[in-house]
């Protein structure tokens, strides 16, 4: 009897040094706490270019409307990488539990990654198509179609605002879906990449440093910008406050770390300028210290921010 304990605790042990020592290094914790908020994995919303784009569905952990509202949200990755899961990267997890704490739904999409063959306005019209699926099926899952916004990060904030602003692309898009509206309420732009003019300054970057900013030129728009000679307004054409055209100016929220290196703050203030002369409503906080991922600030100003979104969302909200 002894010998098998023995044997039970050794196996067990041996057990726990493999996991510590070799399963969990290769574990990937935000795919598994982004799973565990998952309800409705990895729907297909539509195919194109043999390419299958699919979606997932976070219901709320609290009831709180008969039709439950919606959250569109846009990875980060610019534009060539990113996936649907990046949501709870970083902060994304305390802003994701604050928003379906607050009774609101999250869509989270995959779309088309820019590369050689893929370029402008793919993703655009990709995101478009998501929200154009949920509308087209939002009474199976009990969503209220009269309630969706749209909110990303990084380069999907530039997403998200050209979405929201422009209807652009309105009779783009798959064939299916196309009868459907892709407009939403509202739009949240947290670290947002607004302006594409400011990835290259031919006077101050090296050669280095252009010959990086060229693979992106020809990423997004294909091999037609040379990077010493391409124009701002050629580099802005897809620029979310360019020829904005809805009546209704959509309010916006802007969430930016005033220590963001990989995004500059005056991204923010550049849009902030734009918004104010387009008479959008919106409200802008920066964040005094915060990098571009907002991992380095207290859990009280993780709290703060998450407080600004549901209170921004919850006067967003159209009572039917």
């Amino acid at each position: 009897m002894k010998k098998i304990i023995i044997t039970i605790i050794a196996v067990s042990a041996l057990t726990i040094l493999y996991f510590i020592f070799f399963v969990q290094p290769n574990i990937d914790r935000n795919w598994i706490l982004y799973q565990s908020m998952t309800t409705y994995d990895d729907i297909t919303y539509k195919t194109v270019g043999g390419e299958t784009l699919e979606l997932d569905i976070l219901l709320p952990t609290q009831f709180n409307h008969d039709k439950t509202p919606v959250v569109f949200y846009i990875h980060d990755g610019e534009f060539t990488d990113g996936d649907k899961s990046w949501l709870t990267k970083d902060i994304g997890e305390n802003i994701a539990s604050a928003i379906l704490d607050a009774g609101y739904a999250i869509v989270s999409m995959n779309y088309r990654l820019l590369d050689t063959e893929t370029h402008f306005p793919s993703n655009i019209i990709d995101v478009k198509d998501s929200i154009r699926y949920i509308r087209s099926v939002s009474e199976d899952y009990s969503l209220d179609p009269e309630n969706f916004g749209v909110m990303g990060y990084g380069s999907g904030a530039y997403l998200a605002l050209f979405v929201a602003y422009n209807r652009t692309f309105e009779s783009s898009g798959d064939s299916a879906l196309i009868q459907y509206s892709s407009s939403v309420n509202y739009v949240i732009d947290i670290a947002g990449f607004t302006n594409m003019s400011t990835i290259r300054d031919a006077n101050t970057m090296s050669g280095e440093e252009l010959s990086v900013v060229q693979d992106k030129l020809d990423a997004y728009f294909g091999a037609v910008y040379d990077v010493y000679t391409v124009t701002d307004n050629e580099l802005n054409e897809y620029d979310p406050i360019q020829d904005i055209t809805v009546d209704d100016k959509l309010p916006t929220l802007i969430i930016h770390g005033m220590v963001d290196a990989v995004i500059p703050l005056d991204q923010s203030d550049q849009l902030e300028t734009d918004l104010i002369a387009a008479n959008i409503t919106y409200s802008y906080y920066q964040i005094l210290g915060g990098n571009h991922a907002l991992s380095n600030i207290s859990d009280a100003e993780k709290d703060r921010i998450c407080g600004y979104i549901t209170t921004f969302l919850n006067e967003q909200y159209v009572t039917n």
